[in-house]
């Protein structure tokens, strides 16, 4: 099968000429009707009727499963890897023959859009949007499935950073690997959560929960990750991302911060 990075999309939406030569594939999640280009992640082994709870996560899971490329990735129809920019920009979005040559002269390597800094820890910006007890669950079902990783979740709930939005690309025995040991930890959290009672965004647990887990799981397994800017061309323009860009260049985002974090602590 031939290497490709996979746009995630829950609505109809056209991948442009540019990113279709570059190596990019549509998939369309949440069981719905294909009116898109590119391939449902409701085909093959699936679990597409998660969807609303697992979110992007139904098109890792069809990755997983469904294809046998030596290269794995995914990213949004609204959020891509780029080359450093100022403003989103199709030519600077990385190729998969950028790719490859990148992962040629090393297997131990994943693609993870730039690592995030927060004034707060990973656990009080969890609960902006979920529910302490979902972070418990999740704690426990670590302990017992994969112990080894335990330091490394309360590590990282006690953090100020991590590497948010859901967006990798890795080798094919990474992006496996992860999968099977995520899915493992996601799917028994799920048969311990009770969720009738949350909002439609509470609801999205699963994929919250993810956005944390990723950290822990190439730190413990000593992966190099290479950071590239992750840019959304609907939001990421105008002078307060100028202003991040800017930050980020002169090194005083993670500088600023951290320090915020240190004060609010």
């Amino acid at each position: 099968m031939k290497n490709k990075i996979y746009v995630v999309t829950h609505k109809p939406f056209k991948l442009s000429d540019v990113l279709l030569r570059k190596g990019y594939e549509l998939i369309t999640v949440g069981n719905k009707v294909n009116t898109n280009q590119g391939v449902l992640d409701s085909t093959g082994n699936n679990i597409s009727a998660k969807n609303k709870n697992f979110c992007e996560l139904t098109a890792v899971y069809w990755i997983w499963k469904n294809t046998d490329s030596k290269i794995k990735g995914f990213c949004h129809y609204r959020r891509y890897f780029t080359h450093s920019t100022w403003k989103y920009d199709e030519n600077k979005i990385i190729s998969i023959n950028e790719i490859e040559k990148m992962f040629s002269s090393s297997k131990n390597i994943i693609i993870l859009p730039e690592r995030k800094y927060y004034k707060m820890s990973a656990e009080e910006l969890y609960l902006q949007c979920g529910y302490k007890k979902d972070l418990e669950t999740t704690r426990q079902v670590i302990k017992e499935k994969y112990p080894e990783y335990l330091q490394e979740y309360d590590k990282m709930l006690t953090s100020n950073t991590g590497y948010i939005t859901n967006m990798m690309i890795a080798p094919a025995n990474i992006f496996d690997s992860y999968s099977s040991w995520l899915f493992d930890i996601l799917f028994e959290v799920e048969k311990r959560t009770d969720i009738s009672n949350y909002t439609a965004a509470e609801a999205r647990i699963y994929g919250y929960i993810s956005e944390r887990l990723v950290d822990l799981w190439v730190t413990h397994n000593k992966l190099k990750v290479v950071e590239f800017q992750s840019i959304n061309p609907e939001t990421d323009y105008g002078i307060k991302y100028d202003m991040y860009r800017l930050f980020v260049k002169l090194g005083l985002y993670k500088k600023s911060k951290t320090m915020l974090f240190k004060l609010h602590s």
